[in-house]
């Protein structure tokens, strides 16, 4: 069969799933990306999690995750909504990719799963393999996005599309089959750096880079340990939307159509004090099958109490 048409059809059935962006490149190698991956690491800008490190073999090459691989498939999914935080100090703030009623894992391997049987069908009789992730997996995907053309990665570290922002999830699918493959596009971040002056910590401590030792979104999810005196959360007891709320490129707002990316109700708009009287059984009933379950009822205390 045709390339051009197999590769035509496969960007139909992601788009049949609700992806507004997909973009193909060559399963290879990621050298530029992968010796930038290494100073980051060597530098120790990934604070504590050793985990990157430990896999960084594995990020730069996506063949030595998946043998036969060939292309790999990236994937842009909406997950911004009409709602919006409140300006009351009160108030503490979830990022938007985690205030919703699922874990935005399940959702998207769902659709994943099912993309993979529905090309599989469509090549019936030729033996496939696929692989996918949602970014829990040791691919480097921002790098794949870029490669594919979902968009350029900011100043800010993450990618944006010049249409819709950058307040969508990416995802993958290793394949075992040679496609067409996408062109990056022009980095249009230019002469603009108000990411990096809204960084309240100081984290975007130069363009294109990230010190996770200084990141809200580190320190309020991942860091298992006491918060630095230095480190000021700024309202957020769980991720951190600042760096995008500011991107030009935010300001068209595109929203999901999926509720399941829509805030909690019991939890949207409950004060500091409120949420600190959940007892740890309320709080992992309420936060069950969500991204916020990651933090633990320990953390979760404890930021609400960083301010």
């Amino acid at each position: 069969m045709d390339k051009n048409l197999i590769t035509h059809r496969i960007k139909d059935i992601c788009k049949s799933f609700g992806f507004f962006k997909i973009g193909i490149s060559k399963a290879e190698p990621l050298e530029k990306e992968s010796a930038q991956l290494k100073t980051w690491l060597d530098e120790n800008r990934h604070a504590d999690m050793d985990w990157m490190l430990q896999s960084y073999e594995k990020r730069i090459d996506p063949v030595s995750v998946f043998p036969e691989a060939k292309s790999v498939i990236s994937l842009a999914l909406l997950y911004d909504t009409p709602y919006t935080h409140s300006d009351s100090p009160d108030i503490p703030k979830i990022s938007r990719y985690a205030w919703g009623e699922k874990d935005y894992h399940k959702v998207i391997k769902k659709k994943l799963k099912e993309i993979c049987k529905s090309i599989e069908l469509f090549l019936a009789g030729t033996e496939i393999e696929t692989k996918y992730y949602v970014d829990d997996g040791p691919v480097m995907e921002k790098s794949f996005a870029v490669k594919s053309g979902i968009g350029w990665q900011g100043k800010n570290t993450i990618v944006i599309d010049p249409e819709y922002g950058s307040f969508f999830f990416l995802s993958e699918i290793l394949i075992d089959v040679e496609l067409e493959y996408d062109k990056p596009i022009e980095d249009l971040c230019s002469t603009c750096s108000l990411c990096i002056q809204s960084c309240p910590t100081g984290a975007l401590y130069d363009e294109y880079r990230l010190d996770a030792n200084l990141c809200i979104s580190y320190h309020t999810i991942e860091n298992k340990k006491e918060i630095p005196d230095y480190i000021d959360l700024n309202n957020w007891i769980f991720g951190c939307d600042i760096c995008q709320d500011v991107c030009p490129y935010n300001k068209k707002k595109f929203f999901t159509v999926d509720s399941s990316f829509f805030p909690k109700k019991s939890i949207f708009g409950k004060t500091r004090e409120e949420l600190l009287q959940m007892t740890e059984e309320e709080f992992n009933n309420e936060f069950n099958g969500t991204p916020v379950k990651r933090a633990k009822y320990e953390r979760w205390k404890r930021n609400l109490k960083k301010k």
